[in-house]
């Protein structure tokens, strides 16, 4: 298994690429810390049965530091922004991404906005409504007064990627060991955890299709008591804010993206 720093595989370093704006689609299922095997699960039988030129296990390290004002509106409503800050050689590159989630039925449908920041102002930056993702929580509300640091985690992410039999789309899945840590002060990890993910960003019908083909017979494999409630944005607020923030109020806040819209409405807040 191939390691190597996130951002000489995800980041790009091409200066003009600034801004990025895409779709995701993902499931995902809480694993048992420690006791998750990534070469194995991510060489089970199911990922061959659904897809066709496997791609090598691959291991990154990222960290995030997600921001949300002082109701944590961004957390309650099932968004995140993040920003994603790398180390050695690669530690003049950081992105600010949000995660706004559209619908959540079992499957994360987002839309992804990012734009590559300067690490050295982030502190500025993550109020800036001239920055895409802030000037986009901004325009529609998302999230009132000042934004300030609300959780963090640094992750070791096993992925592999395959294309779906009979489609030109590929699939991501990945093992994450994520330690979540407060903010301000202190290295100690404040709760460690576990994920697989899989996750295209295709909307094509087919594609979602094999997707969720795919989920459901990992229900089979990992159990669907497995299914995640919470995205990693909530995680890291939960853990950084046990006084403020409950599991329940989370969960609760998200319910009403799995119930059908009424005629006439939208699903996206």
């Amino acid at each position: 298994m191939t390691t190597v720093n996130a951002s000489a595989v995800t980041e790009p370093r091409t200066p003009a690429v600034r801004r990025v704006i895409s779709t995701e689609f993902e499931h995902k299922w809480q694993l048992d810390v420690g006791q998750a095997s990534p070469p194995g699960l991510l060489a089970a039988e199911v990922f061959e049965r659904h897809l066709h030129a496997l791609t090598d296990p691959l291991t990154v390290s990222q960290s995030t530091m997600y921001v949300d004002d002082a109701e944590f509106s961004l957390a309650r409503a099932g968004h995140a922004l993040g920003c994603i800050v790398n180390t050695g050689r690669a530690s003049d590159i950081a992105w600010l991404r949000l995660k706004q989630t559209v619908l959540w039925d079992g499957r994360r449908d987002c839309l992804e906005i990012a734009e590559r920041v300067d690490p050295g102002r982030i502190g500025q930056v993550i109020n800036d409504p001239a920055v895409l993702p802030v000037g986009h929580v901004r325009r529609y509300g998302m999230a009132q007064g000042p934004l300030v640091p609300a959780g963090v985690l640094t992750q070791i992410r096993h992925k592999r990627t395959g294309s779906l039999h009979g489609l030109p789309s590929w699939v991501t899945f990945s093992i994450d060991e994520v330690e979540f840590r407060a903010p301000r002060g202190g290295i100690a990890p404040l709760r460690r955890y576990a994920c697989l993910e899989v996750e295209v960003d295709d909307s094509d019908p087919d594609v979602l299709a094999g997707l969720d083909k795919l989920a459901a017979d990992l229900d089979e494999l990992l159990g669907h008591d497995r299914r995640e409630k919470l995205t990693k944005g909530q995680l890291a607020c939960l853990a950084a804010h046990p006084d403020r923030l409950t599991e329940q109020q989370l969960v609760t806040s998200v319910n009403w993206l799995n119930a059908p819209a009424e005629e006439g409405t939208s699903c996206i807040p």
